[in-house]
């Protein structure tokens, strides 16, 4: 059984994701990103049906990175030259400013990756190429060809994988530490690249074989259409993100621009 999210036309999710962005980017303060936040989570279970816990194991290497941007927001921000301390970390002056600029980015960025993740796990790409192709009209042989390089990407795991096989069956030795990465890396990125290019060979015959970008138009099994449910998920969610940010405004937690 599909969720609410998987049935909803994806360009219009991309409508609404842009709506949320849009909300999201003229406020700069902790508060709205956090409630944005918990939005995406809820929203997700609720209407995508995936688990806050499966997000927020997906958003770990997110985690990691706003961590040090949340870090080094608070250590070396401009304003706490001028501005009074609230603690000490070691040498360093932490301030207000400091920390409420790092929360907003911080999570800020954190609401961009959950909305997105969202959105990647409740869409199927062969929908979301078809909708871009019928509902905003663009041109089939771009968008087939840029769904043919995202097919491509699990083939070229395969081949990863294979690759390394094949080493170890003639012996080769992989080297443990931060330092064998780079050593792996050039041992595996000429076979890598030279499958890929044997494959993008394969694709390219295989299309013009069939005539694909003979015609200025072609058909289709399937088209993807715009529902008044549709409709009624991009008005509810305009009207969601304008109703939280005047709300958070009237409360006196938002503040719009770049001064805190």
């Amino acid at each position: 059984m599909t969720s609410y999210l998987q049935r909803r036309n994806p360009t219009v999710k991309l409508a609404v994701l842009l709506v949320i962005f849009g909300g999201l980017t003229i406020v700069f303060d902790p508060f709205t990103p956090i409630v944005f936040f918990t939005l995406a989570l809820m929203a997700a279970w609720i209407l995508g049906g995936i688990r806050p816990t499966q997000t927020l194991r997906t958003l770990l290497p997110f985690i990691a990175t706003v961590a040090g941007i949340f870090l080094a927001n608070i250590l070396f921000n401009r304003l706490n030259a001028t501005a009074d301390a609230l603690f000490y970390l070691g040498p360093f002056k932490v301030t207000r400013p400091a920390l409420t600029t790092g929360a907003s980015l911080s999570f800020r960025m954190l609401s961009f990756a959950a909305f997105s993740i969202a959105f990647v796990r409740t869409t199927d790409p062969t929908d979301l190429i078809l909708s871009l192709v019928h509902q905003l009209r663009l041109h089939y042989r771009l968008a087939y060809g840029t769904m043919v390089g995202y097919r491509m990407l699990p083939l070229l795991q395969g081949e990863y994988e294979a690759i390394r096989a094949a080493h170890r069956v003639r012996g080769v030795q992989e080297r443990e530490g931060k330092l064998a990465v780079f050593s792996r890396m050039k041992r595996y990125s000429i076979p890598l690249l030279a499958g890929a290019v044997r494959q993008a060979s394969r694709v390219a015959l295989a299309m013009d074989a069939r005539g694909f970008g003979a015609f200025p138009e072609r058909s289709y099994r399937r088209r993807m259409r715009v529902s008044g449910q549709d409709w009624l998920f991009l008005a509810a969610a305009v009207t969601l993100t304008a109703g939280l940010v005047v709300l958070l405004d009237v409360a006196g937690l938002a503040r719009f621009g770049v001064g805190v």
